[in-house]
């Protein structure tokens, strides 16, 4: 942790290009074997090592709801605790803006979503399908999971960004409002 600390301060202070892995070493007190014991790269210790992961509990509960608010439901689905240092909001945000300063760092993240990217279009596929009316075929549904899921990333970086724009907070309390967000967002977008 104290070398992802030194990376990100580093990297708020000179920037991604300038900052090298020298100076989190020194800055962090650790050797470059050290450093290199635990990422490959300075931009890898710049967004940390978790990887952002579908929460097991919530997965279930989302696939047995019958609620239509599927996107705003979908946004539960993502486990806090793997979103750049969620459990510490002072870190999140610290991530957040070295990630927005850096097209590298950003490319990044974004391959990192990418992951869970199928893995959460087959979840919200499987629940479209339970919900679908009987003229939706096997092709549209798979296209609305897969419109969701690229959403659902909006989604959360509107959420990310609405961290940054407030300060430090609980991120389960934004990305609760978020859902009610869009919770109250949705049927005006249908026109309901």
């Amino acid at each position: 942790m104290r070398i992802e600390r030194s990376a990100l301060h580093l990297l708020l202070q000179h920037g991604y290009e300038p900052t090298t892995v020298d100076m989190i070493c020194a800055n962090a007190g650790v050797s470059q074997r050290s450093f290199f014991d635990h990422f490959a790269t300075k931009g890898a210790a710049m967004i940390g090592t978790s990887v952002p992961r579908l929460d097991e509990h919530r997965l279930r509960a989302f696939i047995t709801s019958n609620d239509s608010q599927i996107l705003a439901d979908a946004t539960m689905l993502i486990s806090l605790d793997t979103i750049n240092g969620a459990t510490d909001p002072t870190l999140m945000m610290q991530r957040m803006q070295a990630i927005s300063s850096s097209s590298a760092l950003m490319q990044r993240q974004l391959e990192r979503f990418a992951a869970i990217e199928v893995e959460l279009a087959d979840v919200i596929e499987y629940r479209l399908a339970r919900v679908a009316s009987s003229n939706e075929s096997a092709v549209e549904i798979r296209e609305q999971s897969r419109l969701t899921s690229h959403l659902l990333v909006a989604v959360m970086r509107y959420a990310a960004t609405t961290v940054m724009r407030d300060g430090p907070a609980s991120v389960v309390a934004v990305v609760e409002a978020t859902r009610a967000r869009l919770n109250a967002l949705m049927p005006k977008l249908a026109g309901a």
